[in-house]
């Protein structure tokens, strides 16, 4: 299962991003203190339904795109932050918080201006995905896909 779930995960992810109309809710519809674009970040969307809460969020970014994919079979979120901290900054945040709960993180790549990496819950490694950051003009973006088992 997990082998198919992260490729299915990161190309998710993929169309989560790239579709300005997949975010879920609306922001306007869900939140008015939702913030709109300022400086170099990206408006803010709302977190997309069912995402599990304890998943490690880097504190210092703004969610600029979201989508769940819901069905019979293993849900699905992908997820896009921006933040004008560094990559590496990032990548320690998540290296530290991963391991301090129920997740697990193994980088597979990384650069001064990017890294990947695969996570999996440790109480239930059906339940995981991808996480990628990458800089480009001063804003370093967070994405990240994950796909956890219909209940």
């Amino acid at each position: 299962m997990r082998s198919i779930a992260v490729p299915v995960a990161a190309a998710l992810m993929l169309v989560a991003c790239s579709i300005g109309g997949a975010e879920s809710p609306s922001p306007a519809a869900s939140s008015p203190r939702l913030a709109g674009p300022s400086g170099q970040l990206g408006a803010q969307v709302a977190m997309p339904p069912g995402f599990p809460t304890d998943v490690p969020i880097y504190p210092k970014a703004r969610l600029t795109a979201a989508a769940a994919f819901p069905n019979n079979a293993p849900t699905a979120w992908g997820m896009e932050w921006q933040t004008l901290d560094s990559v590496s900054k990032v990548q320690a945040y998540y290296a530290d918080q991963m391991n301090k709960t129920d997740w697990t993180i193994n980088f597979t790549s990384n650069t001064p201006e990017r890294f990947t990496a695969k996570f999996m819950r440790r109480s239930d490694n059906r339940v995981g995905g991808t996480l990628e950051s990458n800089s480009a003009s001063g804003v370093t973006k967070i994405l990240m896909s994950l796909v956890s088992p219909s209940a």
